[in-house]
């Protein structure tokens, strides 16, 4: 099998380890693209929420915790593993507490560092041959109302990558 970027991973048996392989891999472009837009776009993606935090966070999920599967499977040359690597380690010295306006959602369309990152996050996408991806996106929320006051109780987002091209 090969691995196909806009097909739907998570409706397959993701008890095959290949398929939760190749899910898990569906997750990292997702969030490569995500990494790769513009602020706004990100905000949008993301939704309520640390916009900075979830896509650090989702970053070390589907790279950090799962690159070695990658590899296995052979879903990325060393040149890419190398330059995830060093996107990994961008953000390991902003974590925590050691640059807290990397983390300032306020901050996100005018920090240069993000533009860095941006920047990064379309390299490794160019170098992996997924560069003519975007995401498409269906968001549910639900919200509950005390008195005169309304707040989010529940926001759930799917996304799909799509060919820019439209195919």
């Amino acid at each position: 099998m090969k691995f196909d970027p806009t097909y739907d991973y998570g409706s397959s048996d993701l008890t095959v380890e290949e398929n939760n392989v190749y899910w898990k891999f569906g997750e990292l472009i997702t969030n490569l693209v995500t990494l790769s837009s513009p602020a706004e776009r990100q905000v949008e993606i993301i939704g309520i929420g640390a916009c900075t935090d979830e896509m650090a966070m989702d970053f070390e999920t589907y790279f950090t915790l799962s690159f070695q599967q990658y590899c296995k499977y052979e879903l990325m040359d060393s040149e890419s593993l190398d330059k995830l690597k060093q996107l990994d380690s961008f953000f390991e010295e902003r974590s925590g507490d050691k640059s807290p306006a990397f983390w300032d959602n306020s901050l996100l369309d005018t920090n240069p560092e993000w533009e860095i990152v941006r920047e990064e996050a379309k390299t490794i996408l160019e170098m992996m041959g997924m560069q003519d991806l975007r995401i498409e996106f269906e968001r549910t929320e639900e919200y509950e109302t005390i008195g005169s006051i309304k707040r989010i109780t529940m926001q759930s987002t799917k996304t799909r990558l799509i060919r820019k091209n439209g195919g």
